[in-house]
């Protein structure tokens, strides 16, 4: 079926292997269970009706997502525990009225000025407080108690508002190059975490963590009551370089025509490029990559042993420099595969899959 597949493509197309991704799926729901923690996956990363219908087979009930526009898709898909992972816009306080009649919502806070806007309410909406243990994007810093306490007691003069706990996304950890530095940004953040689940024991607070390096390389989470991890039902190269999975636990590749050739430059050119893969890259072999060729077969693909890598993009097109001896086992119109370096941002682009079985998995 692989085959037939590739013999149809005429544009940069997304496969899923929906084997890798349920095995991923299984891996870490076995993982929460084991460590008596609860399982709250991002669904940022799919973006799909349909694929987010195979949690199910593993007892999941409770959600994660970035916008209230995806919260809504869940919400009519049948998903009534969602917590939307991105500080609250108070521009959507009516959105946040109307999802939290049909479904229970829970969202971000990290100040008290955004809770003036949510002294409108309509219905009981739980709260958690964002938590920076070192990242530096977004939430009060761990160390700072005093702003934790004093956005909990104003919430308290808010009716239908309710302090559920704290989260905290350690997404620094997808800058580290070694697992001793990844170790280190667990144990502060679960260190952090669980100090402010101490001073703050009186309001039974519970606490949400999860970047997948984390998820997928720790075997502890003291203090931890859900991880929410979502990039690992892909994986990409971000992930593979870091350690957090093999190549082989890749569960996408983008599948791309060659459209031209360069003998002068030892060069191929593919019809994928910006658009499709994203601007992101990643180090590997002391140079900064795009994408990392597979090996097709029948039944899929797997870890290339002698790969080639995506060099530069446009907006279109993608560069891959060649060795000259290789360069004749190439021909136009043939079709690459290559991993991605970041599958959250390839899939949001792409919009849709092709599995394996051939099967069109649209995104909302």
């Amino acid at each position: 079926m692989m085959l037939e597949i590739l013999n149809n493509i005429t544009k940069p197309t997304l496969l899923l292997d929906k084997n890798k991704y349920l095995l991923n799926i299984k891996k870490m729901a076995y993982k929460a269970k084991e460590s008596g923690i609860g399982f709250r996956p991002h669904f940022k990363t799919h973006q799909s009706i349909e694929i987010g219908n195979w949690y199910r087979d593993f007892n999941v009930t409770k959600i994660t997502v970035s916008s209230f526009d995806m919260a809504e898709s869940f919400t009519k898909a049948g998903w009534n525990d969602i917590l939307v992972a991105f500080p609250f816009n108070i521009r959507e306080i009516n959105r946040l009225n109307e999802l939290s009649s049909k479904s229970k919502i829970s969202i971000l806070i990290d100040n008290i000025e955004t809770l003036i806007a949510l002294s409108f309410l309509n219905n009981t909406v739980n709260f958690y407080i964002d938590i920076d243990t070192g990242y530096g994007r977004t939430g009060i810093p761990a160390e700072n108690i005093i702003a934790v306490e004093n956005v909990i007691k104003h919430s308290q003069q808010i009716k239908k508002l309710d302090f559920s706990g704290f989260y905290c996304h350690a997404g620094h950890s997808y800058k580290t190059n070694s697992r001793d530095e990844i170790n280190k940004i667990h144990n502060k953040a679960t260190k952090d975490l669980s100090n402010l689940k101490t001073v703050f024991a009186k309001y039974l607070p519970r606490v949400l963590y999860g970047d997948t390096p984390n998820c997928s390389l720790q075997s502890t989470f003291s203090g931890i009551d859900e991880i929410t991890p979502g990039n690992f039902v892909f994986y990409d190269l971000f992930q593979a370089t870091n350690g957090s999975c093999t190549e082989d636990d890749i569960a996408i590749a983008m599948a791309c025509p060659v459209v031209g050739k360069y003998k002068i430059r030892n060069e191929i050119v593919i019809h994928g490029g910006a658009v499709h893969f994203s601007k992101e890259s990643v180090m590997i072999n002391e140079k900064s990559i795009f994408g990392k060729t597979a090996q097709k077969n029948e039944t899929g693909w797997k870890p290339d042993s002698n790969p080639l890598f995506l060099d530069s993009l446009s907006q279109e097109h993608g560069i891959v420099k060649i060795g000259s001896k290789d360069l004749g086992s190439i021909n136009i119109g043939d079709i690459i595969l290559f991993l991605p370096v970041h599958s959250c941002l390839t899939a949001n682009l792409m919009k849709q899959y092709i599995t394996l079985e051939g099967d069109q998995i649209k995104m909302i």
